[in-house]
């Protein structure tokens, strides 16, 4: 049981790490893709969405940024999820330690 506590927690652990890697590099990709609509709108001197000569490239790239925030608020929630299952799974690891210590001791 206790090798099972563990194999969870070591899953657990790397889903978390792997949910952090995932926003952090969205993150990175939002920023790109915010440098880049500002310096197409410069390049263009268009700043208004709505104007009918704003750039494709802009719009295209302002839709992939709504788009990597929904999923990064989306993945956000997954690893506030997956943060509190660590802990409880730590948390039942702990209680289980010194059960498996005194049964190996009194054998």
């Amino acid at each position: 049981m206790l090798r099972q506590k563990q194999f969870e927690v070591n899953e657990n652990e790397t889903k978390v790490a792997l949910l952090k890697t995932m926003i952090r590099d969205f993150d990175n990709v939002i920023g790109q893709l915010e440098q880049q609509i500002a310096a197409e709108e410069e390049r263009t001197r268009i700043k208004d969405p709505r104007h009918p000569a704003y750039s494709m490239f802009a719009k295209a790239a302002a839709k992939r940024r709504q788009n990597l925030l929904i999923s990064v608020a989306h993945i956000r929630s997954m690893l506030d999820v997956a943060k509190r299952e660590f802990d409880q799974l730590t948390a039942q690891l702990s209680d289980l330690e010194p059960i498996h210590n005194y049964q190996l001791s009194a054998a």
